[in-house]
């Protein structure tokens, strides 16, 4: 059982800490909404195992997508998962939407995006997503998008420019560079490989999401997906040199 002043602390710290703008050059002059992103939930009807990773590795693309906005503030993951770990509740979309209000709330985000993805026995990619309003606690808007599995970042792009639209966001996130991701046969496997750092590094193993993360650009094609790809290097660079406690 963990000790009530400690957890109160930790929540109150939580929602007093400056949010950070993921993947933003500095924050904008007049912020806008703060947006929290949960794990999307796994209901691939196929190699469910395999493709489990995608639980955090979607949430973690939707995250840098929407980075791209210059008026939204995103919560970061790490400040997420601690709060959603006091109040016992779990990271992926299956929290309810009474429950994600609460946590929006300790983080001072107005929007939390949760989610499923499932992939069928022919590689066809279906996300469905939802955003629940802090305010009220209700679901406000819902967004689907279907593709190939080997276009998960083409797929992830898409979503977030329907959410940012549906929830009529202020601003909107420059085009991204060269276009929307195209397809490129046997990228879901690349893919895999962010998703399990991602994972990896929610294990307290940084040496070995490192190394997932160096194979994921390395394996990258060259111009695919430059917006993800200067945040996994900004990553890198962050666990090849560790801040000193």
């Amino acid at each position: 059982m963990r000790h009530p002043v400690i957890a109160a602390t930790l929540l109150v710290a939580c929602a007093l800490a400056d949010a950070r703008i993921v993947g933003a050059q500095s924050p904008p002059t007049n912020p806008g909404p703060a947006v929290a992103v949960l794990d999307f939930t796994n209901a691939s009807l196929v190699d469910h195992d395999e493709y489990d990773p995608f639980r955090v590795g979607l949430a973690g693309m939707l995250i840098t997508d929407l980075a791209r906005n210059p008026e939204l503030q995103i919560v970061e993951r790490e400040r997420l998962r601690a709060v959603l770990d006091e109040l016992a509740l779990a990271v992926s979309g299956d929290v309810n939407p009474a429950a994600a209000a609460r946590a929006g709330r300790i983080l001072g985000a107005q929007y939390v995006i949760s989610g499923v993805f499932v992939i069928d026995r022919r590689g066809t990619l279906r996300i469905d997503a939802r955003a629940v309003s802090v305010e009220t606690s209700q679901v406000v808007h819902v967004e689907s998008v279907t593709d190939d599995a080997d276009d998960l970042l083409r797929a992830v792009s898409r979503l977030g420019r329907q959410l940012g639209e549906g929830l009529d966001l202020p601003g909107a996130a420059p085009p991204a560079d060269g276009g929307e991701p195209g397809a490129v046969p046997g990228q879901a496997q690349i893919n895999l490989k962010y998703a399990r750092a991602m994972l990896e590094e929610d294990r307290g193993d940084f040496a070995r999401a490192l190394a997932l993360y160096e194979e994921f650009l390395s394996e990258l094609p060259v111009a695919y997906a430059p917006n993800l790809r200067r945040a996994v290097e900004d990553r890198v660079r962050e666990l090849r040199n560790p801040p000193r406690m």
